[in-house]
């Protein structure tokens, strides 16, 4: 049997495939955009990946050190200690503060240890927040050579719960930030003493690492932060910031937990607004307090103080 094939059907296998060549093509566009896209991604992923290097500030309050690392140390890829044997004004360390960042090292709990000469200062606070930069950056520069990409300065009596640090990380990352900041709440003798109206001041958190960023003392910031622990991510760089609410993310300061709260007050940058016997009025008044008196804070102010639930493990340091 002969089938003859007219021009109405050749028309109609034209179309016939012109369709499945159409769809072909579309097909292979779409394949190719996803491919594309996948791998955008990856290298966005690849290059934005945080690697985050913590530097401890380090004098006096070792008691809190090994505490405040432990809180934070999963969340972290690398961590250094710039610490001193001398104080900003002069003054000797604790015994036996050297073997413990050795056990600590020893233990992977610390990558580097810097030991920072101090320029010494009598009583001008700037100069002595000037050590305070200067060792800041020393910090920023070995999270650098160590493939940091991002960073963030701490003290010894700094703690975050793991939930608000995962978070707090995650936001900065897709945000994109280059500077963090959150607010902070502070604690009195021990870890279940919170003063009850906390303070509206913020401490920065974790900085993008770019070419050029660094600390710079009382660069012009968008809230009240610590002058010395402000880089020029915003000012000079021009990289957008993120302040969290309380909810999302805030410091916990062990500020006023302290083996000798004397050593503390007496080495702080802020020593020129205190005189010996305003240190030693605050320090007898810590000696004897009992819950639910006012605590005396640094300034001689009386303050409100509630009990909370215990969230970390430290206590009165006797």
């Amino acid at each position: 049997m002969t089938i003859k094939i007219n021009n109405k059907m050749i028309k109609q296998i034209k179309t016939i495939f012109s369709k499945i060549q159409r769809k072909l093509i579309l097909k292979s566009i779409i394949l190719k955009q996803r491919i594309s896209i996948f791998l955008r991604k990856e290298k966005k992923n690849r290059q934005y990946s945080m690697k985050l290097g913590v530097a401890y500030n380090l004098f006096d309050g070792e008691e809190l050190l090994e505490y405040s690392i432990k809180s934070i140390r999963k969340n972290v890829d690398f961590i250094c200690i710039i610490w001193q044997k001398i104080s900003n004004h002069g003054e000797k360390c604790n015994d036996g503060v050297e073997e413990l960042l050795d056990r600590l090292v020893s233990e992977g709990l610390v990558d580097k240890l810097y030991l920072y000469e101090p320029n010494i200062v009598n009583t001008s606070g700037e100069n002595a927040s000037h050590n305070e930069t200067k060792k800041r950056n020393i910090g920023l520069d070995l999270c650098k050579e160590n493939g940091c990409n991002y960073y963030m300065t701490i003290d010894t009596d700094e703690f975050y719960t793991d939930e608000q640090f995962k978070f707090m990380k995650k936001e900065m990352l897709t945000g994109d930030y280059g500077t963090g900041y959150c607010q902070h709440r502070q604690y009195y003798y021990d870890s279940i003493y919170q003063l009850k109206y906390p303070e509206k001041e913020y401490v920065a958190t974790i900085e993008k690492i770019t070419p050029n960023t660094k600390y710079v003392y009382n660069v012009p910031c968008v809230v009240s932060v610590d002058p010395t622990r402000k880089t020029n991510n915003v000012t000079e760089n021009n990289l957008p910031y993120r302040i969290f609410s309380r909810k999302e993310c805030e410091m916990h300061h062990m500020s006023f937990i302290r083996k000798d709260i004397k050593k503390k007050l007496w080495n702080h940058s802020s020593k020129r607004f205190f005189t010996e016997n305003h240190v030693n009025k605050v320090v007898k008044y810590y000696k004897n307090w009992k819950y639910p008196q006012k605590c005396m804070w640094a300034g001689g102010k009386l303050l409100e103080v509630v009990e909370i639930p215990r969230k970390f493990e430290i206590y009165k340091v006797d």
